[in-house]
């Protein structure tokens, strides 16, 4: 056999392993999703400004759009006049722009954290059919499992679901053992740690399901629902029970060797802090999260927080963990900033909005203080659009997309 045809990277001589090379139907593959992408983002466009946005040759374009609109994913939409620079009608024939077919497939995303679970339904165009929210019991695996697949079968069942189901996508609690199909990998829990979650999900619903940890999910929710489409690349942040985070390169999420990249909550930064749920001592979310407001202002649990209280916002030690949180997170992401050499920084979470405003405008001042200023382009730090209550079951149902369409 030889050394082209082996499976797998071949080692070299160095001892390194070599990067494999894409063949015809896999660049192809590439392409197609491209012009989806294309489509989904800028529902209208026409074939030339599809050229110009993906690199493809216009004649790849007509190729793909062809197969595209033969297998009943695409669409033209009614044709507009051209225009030229100054806006004004060109003559010739008329733009046909393009558009996905919203009921060509739909896909399902399941969502859950300490408290509820949540389900999503939407199209392959990125409508949002339905979604179901339930509280669960965490603890019990066995439990909590059923749920998911009880939120399944309401939306799989749904009257405005199509007809092709690409798949289910699950955001879980981390770390994650994808050798095992384990999720929740902490001490706080324990009964999670042997518990199979990926194939006794995948038997009570019938599917098999891709699975991310809920910062990764989260970031993915942003590009595919939110701002984060006009990102080619971005780092997310996501303050909730915990501080789960995202690293989105070239439009896909970073999983790391065994799906736990972006887990910025677990960076070290107090040395003589508390002891994080992880097991290990002064992670950052023992601060920076609603676990870490609730002990901040001595309440019990997260749900002891009164976020309707008149005079909570007014509280002066609110005020304080704002400026240490605020603080410290904004120094661990420059640093994540440094390390991946990505500038742009989204944020979100489950603080009431002035809350979570004034938590953002003291990260963004904290990022502009600690940058390099030797930086090419400075780190940009918003918001996030995307629902936070619903972004993580967003980029759960996005997932399936990946393997079926791109």
């Amino acid at each position: 056999m030889n050394e082209s045809s082996r499976e797998g990277p071949v080692p070299s001589s160095a001892g390194r392993r070599r990067q494999r090379g894409y063949n015809a139907s896999r660049v192809g593959d590439l392409n197609r999703g491209l012009v989806i992408e294309g489509i989904r983002q800028s529902p209208g466009i026409g074939r030339t400004h599809l050229a110009a946005e993906t690199g493809l040759t216009p004649s790849a374009i007509t190729q793909i759009v062809a197969a595209l609109m033969e297998e009943g994913l695409v669409a033209e939409v009614a044709a507009t006049p051209a225009a030229d620079g100054a806006g004004r009608p060109r003559l010739g024939q008329p733009i046909r722009g393009l558009r996905l077919i919203s009921g060509y497939a739909a896909t399902i995303g399941l969502h859950f954290d300490h408290e509820f679970a949540r389900a999503v339904l939407v199209d392959v165009a990125g409508n949002i059919i339905a979604h179901e929210k339930e509280q669960l019991r965490i603890e019990e695996p066995e439990a909590s499992t059923h749920l998911l697949a009880t939120l399944f079968s309401r939306l799989d069942a749904h009257p405005l679901r199509p007809n092709r189901l690409l798949g289910v996508g699950v955001s879980v609690m981390g770390p994650v053992d994808h050798d095992r199909g384990a999720v929740g990998q902490s001490s706080q829990y324990p009964a999670w740690r042997n518990y199979p979650f990926e194939k006794a999900l995948s038997e009570r619903i019938g599917h098999d399901v891709f699975i991310a940890i809920n910062g990764a999910a989260a970031g993915l929710g942003e590009y595919w629902f939110g701002g984060g489409h006009h990102l080619p690349s971005y780092i997310y942040a996501f303050v909730g029970y915990g501080l789960g985070g995202a690293l989105i390169f070239n439009r896909r999420a970073v999983r790391g060797s065994y799906g736990n990249a972006g887990e910025i909550g677990h960076i070290h930064t107090y040395p003589d802090g508390e002891i994080c749920y992880c097991g290990a001592r002064g992670c950052l979310e023992t601060v920076v999260s609603l676990r870490g407001l609730a002990r901040f202002l001595g309440k019990p649990t997260v749900e002891a927080l009164d976020f309707t209280a008149p005079d909570f916002c007014d509280d002066p030690d609110l005020g304080r963990w704002v400026e240490q949180a605020g603080t410290d997170l904004g120094r661990a992401l420059t640093s994540v900033s440094n390390i991946v050499d990505i500038s742009n920084i989204l944020m979100s979470g489950l603080l009431p909005e002035p809350v979570l405003g004034r938590l953002v405008e003291r990260t963004r001042r904290t990022v502009a203080a600690y940058q390099m200023n030797a930086r090419p382009r400075p780190i940009v730090l918003e918001r996030a659009q995307a629902p936070s209550d619903l972004v993580a079951a967003l980029g759960a149902a996005a997932m399936p997309l990946y393997g079926n369409l791109f």
